[in-house]
């Protein structure tokens, strides 16, 4: 036992360990490591938005051709010039017009077929099974309870995952919720069998699991990056986008082809394996990490000097009233709600949208919906690339850089996403629409979402942890208003137009508000405050704390 202790110990030497990891910077191994911590997040936030099309059988509609749109690869349209000149053009202009009614009629009666078949679905007495694909009879009601339960979740867990960041550190904060997060979505196929309440309890807490990760991993993001690589830092927490460009197509894919229990089971054993890869490379900051260079870390603290402070700051030093009374942050709250509004709109609503109302089949559907957050990571590795050139060149102010990077994150997605429902039953229209829409909101890197870090460094995922506790409020009232407008009555089109008004109106008002209140100066409430027992302040070895002026705490 000694012999294998030691030798599982000499592995985690720098001579060993750390120098294989030395052919690039620590800190990208960090972006590495929130990167994939995003992705495996976002992979066990987005289970239920997919399963729940396979997982639920819906109730026959009475739905008319007009009303949803039916995707058939075997049908085909031509378009006939009708020449003025030509009387002959009328004559194939109306033969065509009655062929395509045809194919209409026949269409709505296979619609209606298949709907009118009875579906097997689980009852009370159905055993228990790992692998059994049976639906669920629940109804649209049930349907967006669940969608609802990670917001539930999610809206405490943000608030939870800024204080435990704060308090313990954020490797330690994703490290056990990871863990709690993947074993409960492993056990989700049996919760749903017991009963739809017992499935709701797991996404709740799975909602407050996946709110620790962002206010964690802007904490290591404040630790972490110098200024000038700030915006690329925050780039990398699009690893929850590129796992949703995977997860949708793999959990459709997997649901349609095998079974839908096979999408819970598979990403729950894949973030078991990120667990533990993530427990030997992260570390809450560059002198707490034993792999690091003394030249990266000299290079990284110089750049923070002044501003970020090494020790994590302790609760009574937390200025929670100048927080919660500040104007730029009050309004970057509201521009950050506009567009988490955006997103969860997304990521909770637009499989059905594409299987309900555009008629897309399960697997295409997910290909459809992954592809726009494609566009919204390519786009966002654009938009912090520029973001870190002005800063670096000191081409505009910061304030100015994120109240323009605003236009490009909310008001561009909200003209996009009223445009969508007017493409109607146009496939190719609507997701080029999709796709612009969110692709544009990869300019959130450089404005909302950094907004914090500018702010108030010291206290980044503290402050990152409100906003998003506010902002994933919409997480919860998303899915019942999609369900209230759309989904009782078969989803159509007409009714899907609302949602857009919707969503585009909320993402463009609250850019309206950031533009007024919004600020990319540091906050006086940045410093730590001193701690007024001494004894306190040496056994939390912070000896050196300097007093500030009373007025910085105004």
């Amino acid at each position: 036992m000694n012999a294998l202790r030691e030798t599982v110990l000499s592995i985690h030497t720098p001579t060993f360990f750390w120098k294989l990891l030395r052919w690039l910077p620590m800190r990208i191994w960090i972006c590495v490591m929130m990167f994939t911590c995003c992705w495996t997040s976002y992979s066990c936030r987005l289970q239920m938005p997919i399963l729940v099309v396979p997982m639920i059988q819906e109730a026959a509609i009475n739905r008319t051709i007009q009303g949803v749109c039916v995707f058939d690869e075997t049908r085909r349209r031509r378009d006939v010039v009708v020449n003025p000149l030509d009387p002959g053009s009328y004559l194939d202009q109306y033969v065509t017009d009655l062929v395509q009614e045809e194919r209409d009629r026949k269409l709505l009666h296979s619609l209606k077929r298949r709907q009118a078949q009875p579906v097997a679905t689980r009852t009370a007495d159905t055993p228990f099974g790992l692998f059994s694909n049976l639906p669920f009879d629940w109804s649209p009601t049930v349907r967006g309870q669940l969608l609802a339960g990670y917001g539930y979740g999610n809206v405490p867990g943000n608030f939870i995952g800024g204080w435990l960041s704060m308090r313990y550190g954020p490797r330690q904060a994703v490290l056990w919720t990871s863990i709690l997060a993947a074993l409960i979505s492993l056990i989700s196929p049996l919760l749903a069998q017991c009963h739809w309440s017992a499935l709701l309890v797991s996404r709740i807490i799975i909602g407050i699991t996946g709110g620790v990760t962002f206010p964690a991993c802007h904490t290591m993001v404040a630790k972490w990056a110098p200024p000038n690589e700030r915006a690329r830092f925050i780039w990398s927490l699009l690893g929850g986008t590129f796992g949703t460009i995977l997860t949708y197509p793999m959990i459709a894919g997997i649901a349609e082809n095998i079974n839908w229990e096979t999408g819970w089971y598979l990403p729950s054993l894949i973030m078991f394996v990120w667990i533990v890869v993530w427990a030997l490379v992260a570390y809450d900051s560059p002198g707490e990490h034993p792999g690091i260079s003394d030249e990266e870390k000299d290079y990284i603290l110089t750049a923070q000097a002044g501003t970020v402070r090494s020790e994590k700051p302790r609760w009574k030093q937390t200025p929670l009233l100048q927080i919660l009374t500040s104007i730029p942050f009050i309004s970057l709250i509201i521009c950050h709600f506009g567009n988490l509004f955006l997103l969860f709109f997304y990521q909770n609503s637009l499989m059905l949208y594409l299987t309900r109302a555009l008629g897309f089949k399960l697997t295409r559907g997910g290909a459809a919906a992954g592809a726009p957050w494609g566009a919204r990571m390519l786009f966002g590795f654009f938009f912090s690339w520029a973001g870190d050139t002005i800063k670096k060149r000191q081409i505009i102010s910061i304030t100015l850089l994120r109240k323009l990077a605003t236009i490009f994150s909310h008001l561009l997605p909200g003209v996009f996403l009223i445009l969508v429902g007017y493409a109607e039953c146009n496939f190719v229209l609507a997701n080029i629409f999709l796709f612009l829409a969110l692709g544009f909101n990869g300019a959130a890197l450089i404005s909302n979402l950094s907004n914090n870090q500018d702010l108030a460094p010291n206290f980044a995922g503290f402050l990152y942890g409100i906003m998003n506790t506010i902002g994933s409020a919409s997480g919860m009232i998303i899915p019942p208003i999609v369900e209230e407008i759309a989904g009782k009555y078969g989803n159509p089109i007409d009714r899907w137009q609302i949602l857009f008004w919707i969503g585009a109106g909320l993402c463009i008002g609250s850019m309206v508000v950031f533009l007024f209140g919004g600020s990319g100066n540091v906050q006086k409430w940045n410093e730590l405050r001193p701690l007024n027992d001494l004894k306190e302040n040496v056994e939390a070895g912070q000896t050196n704390l300097e007093p500030i002026d009373k007025t910085a705490r105004t």
